[in-house]
C-alpha cells in the first residue's frame, strides 16, 4: 500500500465519489417523486430525504477533496502517523451516514446545509476533532523539515481549524442566522460576496500549493482587489439591506473582474494532460456562475427567480458544474489518478447543461405567472422528466468515475 494510501489522500478521494454516488442517487429519487408524488417510500417523504441529498454532496463529495488536500498539505502520508489517516476518513464517512439517518427520521436544525442537531452534530464535531488531532500529530512530526514561513502558516491554519467546530455548532443553531435580504428572505449580495471570496482564494491557491510548475498571472493588483473584496464584504454585510440598495448590488459587481482574473493566473501554470478537460469546464462553468449570479441579483430578476426552479438550476450550476470539475481538478493533482473518462466527462457536462435550462426556463414561467405549473401541467411533467433524465445521466457517470478511480 502507497504513503497516499496510508496518508488518507486516495481513501478520501474513494469516500468522496462514494459519496457523490449516494448524492446522486437520492437526487434521482427526488426528481422521480417530483414526478409521482405518490411514489414516496413510506414515512420517508421528500423532505425527509432533501438534506440527505444536499449534505451528501456537501460535506461528502465537496468536502472530502478538502480533507484530502489538508492531509497532504500536513503531509500525513510522510508522518509517524499516516496509518491514521484512513481511519479518520472512515470516522468522517461514519458520521455523515449516522447523521443521513437522523435527518431521514426528521431530525434537523432546518437550516440548509446546517442540518447538524443532536446525535447528527455530535457525530461530525467528532469527526471534526480527530481530523484536527491528526493534523496536529503529523504537524509535530513534520514541522522541522519544513521553512520557517510553511511552519509559521501550518501553525496558523491549525489555529483557525480549531475554530470550526464551535463556529459549526453556532451556525447550525436555530437562535442564529446571518444578514437577509428583506425583500427576498434570500442572502444579501454581500454575504453572497464573502462566500465567492472564499471559493476565490481557494483557487488563487490550488496551482500554488500543489506544487504547478510554472509562476501564476495575478500579479499584485489581483491581490490587492482581493484583498478591497473582502473590505468591501465587511463593510456592505455590517450595513445590510437588499437587493434594490446600490451597495448590495455594488457587492454582487465585485465579483465580475474574477470571472477574468481566475483563468488568466491558471494560465501561467503547466497542467497536467488528465486533468485539462476537468479544468476548462471548471473555468466555463465559473464563469457562467459569476456572469448569472450578478444577472440575477439584479432587481427585476431575482423578484421573478426567487423561490422557483430557476433557482434550484442556478444552484445545479454551482454545485454539479463549478463545485464537481473543481473537486476533480483537486483530486486528480492530489493523487495523480484521473477522475473518470472522456466520454463520461462530457456526457455530465451536457447533462447538467440541459437540467439547468429546463430549470431556469420552468421556473422563469413560474415566476411570472405562479399558476404556469398548476395550469401548464403538461409543460410541468415535461420539464420534471428532462430534470429526471438528466439526473439519470449523471448518476451513471458518477458511477463510472467510482468504479475506474478505484482500480486505477
Amino acid at each position: 500500500m502507497s504513503t497516499q494510501e496510508h496518508g488518507g489522500v486516495v481513501c478520501a478521494a474513494r469516500h468522496a465519489l462514494a459519496w457523490l454516488v449516494v448524492g446522486n442517487s437520492v437526487g434521482l429519487l427526488l426528481s422521480t417523486l417530483l414526478l409521482e408524488p405518490s411514489w414516496q417510500p413510506g414515512e420517508f417523504t421528500y423532505g425527509h430525504w432533501v438534506p440527505v441529498h444536499l449534505n451528501s454532496q456537501l460535506y461528502g463529495w465537496t468536502a472530502l477533496p478538502l480533507v484530502a488536500w489538508l492531509l497532504s498539505m500536513y503531509e500525513v502520508d510522510l508522518s509517524r502517523f499516516r496509518r491514521w489517516g484512513a481511519a479518520v476518513i472512515a470516522a468522517w464517512s461514519a458520521a455523515l451516514a449516522a447523521s443521513c439517518l437522523f435527518w431521514l427520521r426528521g431530525d434537523t436544525s432546518g437550516k440548509i446545509f446546517l442540518d447538524w442537531r443532536n446525535g447528527s452534530l455530535w457525530a461530525f464535531l467528532t469527526a471534526l476533532i480527530v481530523l484536527w488531532i491528526l493534523l496536529c500529530a503529523s504537524f509535530r512530526d513534520r514541522a522541522q523539515s519544513w521553512r520557517k514561513i510553511r511552519r509559521r502558516l501550518s501553525l496558523i491554519g491549525l489555529i483557525v481549524l480549531a475554530a470550526v467546530p464551535g463556529v459549526m455548532v453556532v451556525a447550525a443553531s436555530p437562535k442564529t442566522y446571518p444578514p437577509i435580504d428583506p425583500t427576498t428572505g434570500g442572502p444579501t449580495g454581500s454575504s453572497l460576496l464573502g462566500s465567492t471570496l472564499s471559493v476565490i482564494g481557494l483557487m488563487l491557491l490550488l496551482p500554488r500549493v500543489t506544487g504547478l510548475a510554472g509562476r501564476g498571472k495575478a500579479g499584485l493588483a489581483t491581490w490587492i482587489f482581493f484583498v478591497v473584496s473582502w473590505l468591501v464584504f465587511a463593510v456592505t454585510e455590517s450595513i445590510g439591506g437588499g437587493h434594490f440598495d446600490f451597495w448590495q448590488i455594488g457587492a454582487m459587481l465585485m465579483l465580475l473582474p474574477w470571472a477574468w482574473l481566475i483563468p488568466r493566473d491558471w494560465k501561467g501554470y503547466a497542467w497536467p494532460q488528465k486533468v485539462r478537460i476537468w479544468r476548462n469546464g471548471m473555468l466555463f462553468w465559473w464563469g457562467m456562475l459569476v456572469l448569472t449570479g450578478v444577472s440575477m441579483y439584479a432587481p427585476g430578476v431575482l423578484d421573478c427567480l426567487k423561490f422557483t426552479q430557476g433557482l434550484v438550476g442556478h444552484s445545479h450550476l454551482a454545485m454539479a458544474g463549478f463545485t464537481t470539475s473543481f473537486c476533480a481538478v483537486l483530486i486528480t493533482l492530489l493523487t495523480n489518478r484521473a477522475v473518470g473518462g472522456t466520454r463520461s466527462i462530457y456526457a455530465w457536462h451536457l447533462a447538467v447543461a440541459i437540467m439547468i435550462l429546463a430549470l431556469v426556463a420552468m421556473g422563469w414561467r413560474e415566476g411570472q405567472s405562479p399558476e404556469w405549473m398548476i395550469v401548464h401541467a403538461t409543460w410541468r411533467q415535461l420539464g420534471f422528466v428532462v430534470r429526471a433524465s438528466c439526473g439519470l445521466v449523471m448518476l451513471a457517470a458518477s458511477v463510472d468515475w467510482l468504479i475506474r478511480f478505484t482500480k486505477s
